[in-house]
This record gives structure tokens, C-alpha cells and sequence, in this order.
């Protein structure tokens, strides 16, 4: 099992479990996912964040931006500045076989969960 947490987040994979291996949380909240479901986070999350970083070398510290991606059943959007940003997930289910989601992350937790996952990612791999 690997687990991983800091303030406001928290990242779990557990092999073991057949069902949803993932769990991922927020400030008092969490979630367990599918390897389905956090294959299509991840690389959501991972191209938004890179999208942000080919743009904001040409950000004004003060600029705000909003990038969004939706690849069903996910929509992502990472809101911020040039070098804090915070991140919404939004997971549809389809009723029967997946259930809906929202997930959050503010300015101070969004970076760090993100590496978290990413680290969690390269190691799958």
C-alpha cells in the first residue's frame, strides 16, 4: 500500500483491492476511484497543469487564468495566477455502475497533491 498526506490532501493506493484501488481527498473528504477513473484524472489534471506551464512565463504576476479540460467522464479546471493555482475535478457517473463526484483543492493544496499524484503516476509506470 502507499499512502500519502499533507495538510488539506490526502493520496492512497491499495493493490489489493479489486474495486477501486485509488483514494484521493481533500479538506474532509475523500473519494476511492477505479483505475479507470484515476488513469482519466491524472492525465487530465497532469495536461492542465502542463498547459500552465507553457503559459505562464508570459503571465503578469497579477493575471488571473482559467484553463479547463473535459475528457468524459471528467471535467477539470485549474483557476490562478502565474505561480498559485487551485484545482476543481468533476467525476459524472452514469448512475448505475459509477457514482458523481466533485473534488476541490485550494491554492495551498492543489501543487502538492498534484506532485503526489504525479510521483504515484511515474512509479506506475
Amino acid at each position: 500500500m502507499i499512502d500519502r498526506e499533507g495538510p488539506g490532501w490526502r493520496l492512497a493506493k491499495d493493490s489489493s483491492r479489486k474495486y477501486f484501488p485509488y483514494l484521493i481527498g481533500g479538506e474532509n473528504w475523500t473519494v476511492e476511484l477505479s483505475e479507470d477513473e484515476w488513469n482519466i484524472l491524472a492525465t487530465s489534471l497532469f495536461d492542465l497543469i502542463d498547459e500552465h506551464e507553457k503559459l505562464k512565463d508570459q503571465l503578469m504576476p497579477e493575471e488571473i487564468i482559467s484553463l479547463e479540460i473535459e475528457r468524459p467522464p471528467c471535467w477539470a479546471c485549474l483557476d490562478g495566477k502565474k505561480d498559485l493555482w487551485n484545482l476543481k475535478v468533476i467525476l459524472d457517473g452514469d448512475g448505475f455502475k459509477a457514482r458523481s463526484v466533485e473534488m476541490f483543492w485550494p491554492v495551498q493544496t492543489a501543487q502538492l497533491i498534484t506532485s503526489a499524484m504525479r510521483t504515484m503516476w511515474d512509479s506506475n509506470k
